[in-house]
């Protein structure tokens, strides 16, 4: 008799989906690895741009929460990382009718409460309304959005020359009980044999789409720098401070955040079943000959081509990990958390 992970492995990679297996205690939830097999709520999430009042820059992300449900946020100025002034932002909220979906402007705790100030509509990815919340800014409310696909800078990074190649969909040398998956892509659930001190990373990886999940169940993985800190990696793409309270979610829970300890300076997360990468530097702690510590650990990260940690201050442990000595040197680990996360295109070059 196959054993559990056997089976859920099988269901998994034989289909274009998967009900992923339940952790004790919830109820399965869909994760859905393509986009043909992710329903017509897919074609509608994502990022828009455009102008309101034929002068003013706006984008928007509009994320699917399942069965025709979606919410999303107005950013002024642009995308994320794009444009947008990292201050002006509208909450939005809306349902697919017969041949469109349907949007208007929430508010307040658990985006209850009805905005009139913004409605509009979208079809054939073109969102198209109106938004008296940008009048201090244009004179005409109007604002006409198409839907674009954004992709990081860094995504298909080569590796420099003397980089130690972890990952280029061939083999998983480097790897303590990898596994390839969809012929050329790593499985979560493995960390590098060989351990690092000094170094910096490429990584890029993929999340499912998993409409009605919440919070962490969305697409949940996670880098660990030599085992100890992790850079979250979970499908954050449209979290907003509204529906983090609903969900009971924490700052640092975004992807790109150091798990328990600080959240990103902007939440770059690109829609679901996006190719997105980190680009992570990290300089160990320092000690004299006798043993004591002279300088912190810190660490940069860029998510999807922008900074969101800036040579950050690590402590000695991580919150929830047991205290090591940060004098020896360890591997990366990727996150085993039951969600179909994969890797692609991993390279290391030590200082």
């Amino acid at each position: 008799m196959r054993g559990f992970r056997e089976v859920w492995t099988a269901l998994f990679f034989g289909t274009g989906f998967l009900v992923s297996s339940p952790v004790q205690g919830q109820d399965s939830l869909p994760a859905y690895l393509t986009p043909e097999t992710s329903g017509p709520d897919f074609s509608v999430q994502g990022e828009y741009l455009g102008l309101i009042g034929d002068v003013y820059p706006l984008g928007a992300q509009i994320i699917s929460r399942g069965s025709g449900i979606f919410e999303g946020i107005l950013f002024g100025g642009g995308l994320p990382g794009a444009g947008w002034d990292e201050r002006t932002r509208f909450h939005l909220r809306g349902h697919r009718t017969s041949d469109a979906v349907m949007l208007e402007g929430v508010h307040g705790e658990r985006l209850m409460f009805t905005n009139p100030n913004i409605k509009g509509t979208i079809e054939e990815n073109i969102f198209q309304g109106q938004s008296l919340c940008f009048q201090n800014r244009v004179s005409d409310p109007l604002f006409s959005l198409h839907k674009v696909t954004r992709q990081s800078p860094t995504l298909g990074s080569a590796p420099p020359e003397g980089a130690c190649v972890l990952f280029d969909g061939t083999d998983t040398d480097a790897w303590v009980d990898g596994q390839i998956v969809e012929n050329k892509l790593l499985r979560w659930g493995t960390r590098t044999k060989q351990h690092f001190g000094d170094h910096m990373f490429h990584l890029e990886y993929r999340t499912p789409y998993m409409p009605t999940a919440k919070g962490m169940q969305r697409g949940n993985s996670g880098v660990y720098v030599q085992n100890i800190w992790e850079i979250q990696i979970v499908d954050s793409f449209g979290w907003n401070e509204e529906n983090r309270k609903y969900e009971r979610l924490s700052i640092f829970g975004q992807a790109g955040g150091l798990h328990e300890m600080i959240g990103p300076r902007i939440n770059m997360s690109f829609p679901p079943l996006s190719w997105q990468t980190f680009d992570v530097e990290f300089v160990s702690a320092r000690f004299d000959d006798k043993g004591n510590k002279m300088k912190s650990a810190m660490i940069t990260v860029y998510h999807n081509g922008i900074l969101i940690h800036d040579r950050y201050v690590i402590p000695s442990f991580a919150p929830g990990r047991d205290p090591v000595d940060e004098r020896d040197k360890g591997p990366l680990y990727l996150q085993d958390h039951k969600n179909p996360v994969v890797y692609r295109n991993i390279w290391l070059v030590e200082r």
